[in-house]
């Protein structure tokens, strides 16, 4: 990294930022500590800030990462501060597939930033690569080929993987249901995102052709009448049922738009192209609610739900919102009153 980092996108992630990390949650447009730090927080607000080539912020992200380590080698989920004493802890009642796309989001992120890591960072990246062997949410397994593929070689771990992702789909396809479960939920386009990424580093004709199916099928299935519209976290969408249409979530527009960039660039199709920008345009008016989630000092609201806006601003939205302006401005696709 070198030269003056690029500050302005960054202003709302920063003043998320302590010197511990990204806090988790906002009340409005101000952090609530009260709600700590979460590890995939971190990790992804480290990739994005590696982009950006700020070595500040991922000085900062990447020290929280380091400290998060267990007696086990693997890495606490929260922290919060506790009245100066900080506290490092696993929520008793987190569900163990979160604990794993955090792990899967860690993974990516080290995988992503290694230039020379030091001991601590290797031992990380080992204790969660030998980890990773028995997962089993797609979204984790994804989030870790996203690092993989980062790695010149193509790993064993990779390979199982991949293997994992493509068993998914066949043993759960049918019929008009072109995806890896019986349901759709959140982050679901980082799992066609890894394929394409697969395709693209591998040239993996099987990762081609589920990648393909699974993203026209998100494309005709979160959309209303031509208007990018994400499942719903009040009920989701399960096989057979009624498609949930709020709250709307920032994360599923920004993987969208992530994953149509990767669709576009391993075929040209002007399919995945429009529809990256109008997935991107989601985040400014182009949804069912017809608002901007982004205000005046490029901040992004937590979500759509039935009365127009979430006003909290949490480090979630903010980091995947820069992912979605990454991919746009790679693509270069403008959106009115984009940074």
């Amino acid at each position: 990294m070198h030269g003056k980092p690029i500050s302005e996108p960054l202003k709302k992630i920063r003043s998320m930022t302590s010197t511990t990390g990204i806090y988790q949650h906002g009340k409005l447009n101000k952090p609530d500590p009260s709600f700590g730090y979460a590890i995939e927080d971190q990790a992804r607000a480290l990739i994005v800030a590696y982009e950006f080539q700020d070595k500040s912020l991922c000085d900062i992200y990447l020290n929280f990462i380091k400290k998060a380590q267990r007696a086990d080698g693997l890495l606490y989920h929260f922290y919060y501060d506790n009245n100066g004493a900080g506290l490092f802890k696993d929520e008793e009642n987190n569900a163990k597939t979160n604990v794993k796309e955090a792990y899967g989001l860690t993974l990516w992120s080290l995988l992503k930033t290694k230039n020379n890591p030091d001991d601590e960072i290797s031992k990380i990246i080992l204790n969660l690569i030998k980890d990773a062997r028995s997962w089993t949410s797609p979204r984790a397994l994804s989030a870790a080929l996203l690092g993989l593929l980062n790695l010149d070689c193509q790993e064993s771990l990779e390979n199982e993987l991949k293997l994992k992702l493509h068993n998914f789909y066949f043993e759960t396809y049918s019929g008009n249901w072109m995806w890896f479960e019986n349901y759709l939920v959140y982050a679901n386009a980082i799992i066609p995102w890894a394929l394409w990424e697969i395709y693209l580093k591998r040239k993996c004709k099987t990762s081609f052709e589920i990648a393909k199916k699974t993203t026209e099928f998100l494309i005709d299935n979160c959309q209303e009448h031509g208007i990018p519209s994400p499942i719903g976290s009040e009920g989701w969408y399960f096989k057979g049922h009624t498609k949930a249409l709020f709250d709307q979530q920032p994360i599923d527009a920004a993987y969208m738009v992530c994953c149509l960039e990767k669709a576009y660039n391993a075929t040209g199709s002007d399919l995945y192209a429009d529809w990256a920008k109008k997935w991107y345009k989601w985040f400014y008016g182009n949804n069912i609610n017809k608002v901007s989630l982004i205000d005046k000092n490029l901040a992004c609201y937590d979500g759509l739900n039935p009365q127009g806006l979430n006003l909290n601003q949490g480090a979630e939205s903010n980091i995947c919102f820069l992912m979605a302006y990454l991919a746009a401005k790679r693509m270069g696709i403008e959106a009115r009153g984009k940074p």
